[in-house]
């Protein structure tokens, strides 16, 4: 279906944020020229001293990018779940979007989960929420009972 670039945002630097939107926006546009859905992952770190500075930056770089993509053409986000509820909406309603998917980040599973029940129209793309508790020591049944219980936490999450 897709690739995906990922670029991690440490600081509140427009220079280095609008470098890192524009690097990934341009490889997106080879993908799509390939057929490919690109998936455009620029993370803000969720230990950021400066993280929702650094996500009104990213938002702001985003935005002029896809306003200058077809909306033939569009691209999917993998965005960090924001400091603010529904900061990225603009972002999920944007005709160049498909889709906007939230990466856990770090977070643990619960926190992920309600930060992302929080902000409409994401949904989770958690690897690491998702595998907390599992452990090869467990039974078969203990796994999958673990599993199941963290997929239903992340769906319940995604359909706000």
């Amino acid at each position: 279906f897709g690739t995906k670039m990922r670029s991690v945002v440490k600081l509140a630097n427009q220079r280095g944020i609008d470098a890192v939107v524009a690097q990934q926006f341009k490889v997106g546009r080879q993908i799509l020229a390939g057929g490919l859905m690109p998936i455009i992952e620029p993370e803000v770190d969720i230990n950021s001293p400066e993280k929702e500075a650094a996500e009104a930056m990213l938002k702001a770089a985003i935005l002029r990018q896809l306003d200058a993509q077809p909306e033939s053409l569009p691209v999917m986000l993998k965005l960090t779940i924001p400091t603010v509820d529904d900061f990225y909406l603009d972002l999920v309603q944007h005709p160049s979007v498909l889709r906007v998917v939230a990466l856990s980040g770090g977070y643990s599973r619960d926190d992920a989960n309600a930060r992302l029940a929080r902000n409409h129209g994401m949904i989770a793309s958690f690897s690491r929420a998702l595998t907390e508790g599992l452990s090869a020591q467990q039974t078969d049944d203990e796994f999958n009972a673990t599993l199941d219980t963290a997929i239903a936490g992340i769906f319940a999450a995604s359909i706000t």
